[in-house]
């Protein structure tokens, strides 16, 4: 005879992570990058589980909307009515079922799992039954979906899962068939770049050190530092990384430090700095000589700035602790950069979450904010100093119209592009 024992599946440590991180981002507003960061350092898993957790949560955000629309129609009561957890259950489940590659069996089982785990097991036949649903109904569900043809704005939203005010806001400047274009985009994965720190090593040189350490990348056209990254594992934890010899940042993001063209021994404040990015960059093009002021407002961002430049070997930063409205240097500085606060519209496919965070309020108060900072801002210049105003929005009022007004209300500043500048960078594609 044989005796059969019934052994209920652990969950994998990356889902159930993928699961805290949900239901912190939907309870308690927590930031996609910051929750799974600290999730990391709490539990040190294991590579592979922090790629499949960050997979999940982010392309669950990305993709949210489409995924609450085809849970609706499963569920006999809304989604809005279950507990977080076994939204988040069915959010990541659905999202695996649907945009990846992940065996249907597993992901069943593993959601099951979770949910037997947690304080709701009772709920776990309803996941089951969900998710088995969308599974026989798969083909019939996707024809459900509103076609760009018929209902563009409706596509838009649900198919593309971008809030309807922002899009509204989208169509009525771009036009919906350019805003097709833009979702679609936004709902690709992000690339991976690196700024060489030159002060250390030539890009050629780290992109040898890359290669010997199984890192496939490639130098773009865009911006002489960087290094566009095409395969690899977890930077952070190479002894490149430990040296100093890069930092993790955005092409376009690097742009901006080249736009204000410092010079060495020129002295330079930097109002809203961390982590240190831009800041760094800055040091590095003035050959760290002379001195950047970095500002935050909040001190465990100013240590941020701080173990950026140690670790870059960078000594001309001094990290300050302040409200940028209402500091001001000592001596008029040559250069400023303001690296607004914004509503972060054109980052999206990097950072998913925000879609979901921003309102329209939070526009109106940006603007705001960036008006009083660029006042200030002019307070602290030299004569014929320079001045770089930069945001990661597509809103008109953060850029365009609040370029205009602030030019209205100081004539003695006008609009130049360093001729440097204009020779490499203009006409590139990022």
């Amino acid at each position: 005879s044989s005796v059969a024992t019934a052994v209920m599946i652990k969950p994998t440590a990356g889902r159930a992570l993928a699961l805290k991180a949900l239901v912190a981002i939907e309870e308690q507003g927590a930031y996609a990058n910051r929750i799974l960061n600290s999730l990391f350092a709490e539990g040190k898993p294991e590579a592979q589980e922090k790629s499949l957790a960050t997979e999940l949560v982010f392309g669950t955000l990305r993709h949210l909307n489409l995924i609450d629309f085809l849970l609706n129609r499963l569920l006999t009561k809304e989604l809005s009515g279950l507990p977080a957890a076994i939204r988040g259950v069915l959010r990541l489940s659905l999202y695996q079922l649907r945009f990846t590659s992940h065996p249907a069996y597993a992901v069943v089982n593993e959601a099951v799992a979770l949910i037997k785990h947690g304080k709701y097991g009772g709920l776990a036949r309803l996941v089951n039954a969900v998710l088995r649903n969308y599974l026989r109904q798969q083909q019939a569900m996707e024809e459900t979906l509103p076609a760009f043809a018929d209902d563009s704005l409706a596509h838009l939203v649900i198919v593309h899962s971008h809030p309807r005010w922002l899009v509204e806001r989208w169509v009525d400047r771009f036009g919906a068939e350019t805003i097709h274009q833009l979702v679609s985009a936004n709902n690709l994965p992000a690339p991976l770049s690196v700024r060489t720190n030159t002060l250390l090593i030539s890009r050629e040189k780290l992109l040898a050190a890359f290669a010997d350490a199984g890192i496939e990348a490639i130098p773009p056209e865009t911006v002489p530092e960087a290094l566009r990254l095409r395969s690899g594992r977890e930077l952070t934890n190479l002894p490149l990384w430990d040296a100093g010899y890069f930092y993790l940042q955005d092409e376009a993001s690097m742009l901006v430090a080249h736009l204000l063209a410092p010079e060495p021994g020129e002295v330079i404040a930097d109002l809203c700095a961390a982590p240190g990015g831009k800041t760094t960059h800055l040091a590095q093009l003035m050959e760290n000589t002379g001195q950047i002021f970095a500002l935050d407002q909040y001190s465990h961002k100013t240590s941020l700035i701080a173990e950026n430049a140690r670790r870059l070997q960078i000594g001309i930063i001094q990290p300050i602790t302040a409200d940028a409205r209402e500091w001001c240097p000592e001596q008029p500085v040559d250069g400023i950069l303001l690296d607004a606060p914004c509503t972060g519209t054109g980052v999206l496919r990097r950072r998913p979450d925000i879609r979901w965070r921003r309102q329209p309020a939070d526009l109106r108060e940006l603007v705001s904010l960036q008006e009083t900072l660029l006042n200030q801002a002019a307070l602290m210049l030299k004569p014929g100093g320079r001045l770089v105003y930069s945001t990661c929005s597509l809103e008109t009022e953060e850029n365009e119209q609040q370029i205009h007004n602030f030019l209205a209300a100081h004539p003695n500043f006008r609009v130049e592009i360093p001729q440097d500048f204009a020779a490499h960078f203009n006409g590139q594609r990022l």
